[in-house]
């Protein structure tokens, strides 16, 4: 793990004060598209460009907007043309970033959390698992190895406990979102076929995973109000999710979104790498990838809020300990792993 360049950090930083600034508008059309002006038997009408990667099929589609001029389209027109030099020069500056060595989703992953995020999926969710990972590096100022945060999957649950304005669901089924962004994209089907399903895929194999904390006996997929559809029910997303943070994803002009707390990321991967089974060794490596560089970064810049996340982690039982420790255990045999291990014994 090797450190950012300061001005690359502090340019994440300014990207991210940027987003929020300026957040998603509803009442405009998405802005990874463009307003085109096509003359129409003499009379030149607005158009709506929608963008390549956010779209199926082949060509640009296009959305019939009003004739040029009209009072009303002039205004909301005006309106998308602001907005979206905005995200032009947000553009710019995550293109700089990635540049620099930042790492960023890419390719058709990229695309499909772009369309999540104009369709309103991500202010409504949490991004869990490597794709979280992966956006601690910007906000950290981290350069992690390329092994630690590789995936085609997007997993995520609601944002219950978050107390900004994301208090509305989606206004259709998530599957309905992912098959207007991509009509590809089916059900996977669990092993009851009576169960609702929890996850969804493409023809590119790229994976979207709903997850929902649980605690008790044993129970089936949990439904996600927020997102109109089921999630998976996963022991310890619980401890995930507390006092979460927001983020900017490095695609289109940014996307803001939610993680987990680096600190609560890295001891819940700690976790979830002893509960793996014997054919998942390759997950259980990067779990345990994940946690070290992570636990290494924030021992030297923000111990405070590691060793909170752990005295809460140790107040929840036995088996949060049992899990913990073997997977402090588990680290590689580096420089930093007695250090580790010698931080958390304190």
């Amino acid at each position: 793990m090797k450190r950012l360049p300061i001005i690359t950090h502090s340019l994440f930083a300014e990207l991210v004060d940027q987003c929020k600034a300026e957040p998603l508008d509803r009442e405009l059309w998405p802005l990874s598209g463009s307003i085109v002006t096509v003359p129409v038997d003499g009379q030149d009408h607005w158009y709506f460009q929608k963008s390549r990667r956010t779209t199926p099929g082949k060509y640009q589609q296009r959305e019939y907007i009003g004739p040029v001029g009209d009072p009303e389209l002039v205004l909301k027109v005006e309106r998308f043309e602001a907005a979206k030099a905005g995200y032009t020069s947000r553009g710019e500056i995550i293109s700089t970033l990635k540049s620099s060595g930042v790492a960023a989703p890419t390719g058709k992953l990229a695309n499909l959390l772009l369309g999540l995020h104009e369709a309103g999926v991500l202010e409504k969710a949490i991004l869990v698992g490597t794709i979280a990972f992966q956006a601690y590096g910007a906000m950290l100022g981290a350069k992690f190895g390329q092994a630690a945060f590789y995936t085609m999957d997007v997993d995520m649950t609601q944002a219950d406990a978050i107390s900004l304005a994301v208090e509305d669901s989606l206004d259709v089924p998530l599957l309905d979102v992912l098959k207007q962004l991509d009509d590809t994209f089916s059900e996977v089907p669990g092993m009851d076929p009576r169960t609702p399903p929890v996850s969804y895929i493409n023809k590119d194999k790229i994976r979207l995973d709903v997850l929902m904390p649980f605690s008790g006996p044993a129970r089936g997929p949990i439904r996600s109000d927020k997102l109109k559809t089921h999630g998976y029910p996963q022991r310890f997303l619980d401890f995930l999710v507390v006092n979460p943070v927001q983020t900017v994803m490095l695609v289109g002009g940014g996307a803001l979104t939610h993680v987990p707390s680096p600190a609560r990321f890295a001891l819940h991967k700690l976790i979830v790498s002893q509960r793996r089974d014997s054919i998942e060794t390759a997950k259980r490596r990067k779990d345990l990838l994940q946690a070290q560089q992570l636990i290494e970064i924030l021992m030297e810049d923000d111990p405070d809020t590691l060793f909170e996340a752990y005295e809460d982690l140790k107040q929840r039982g036995p088996k949060w300990n049992k899990y913990c420790q073997g997977g402090l255990n588990s680290l590689d045999n580096s420089v930093t792993k007695e250090a580790i291990l010698s931080f958390f014994e304190e």
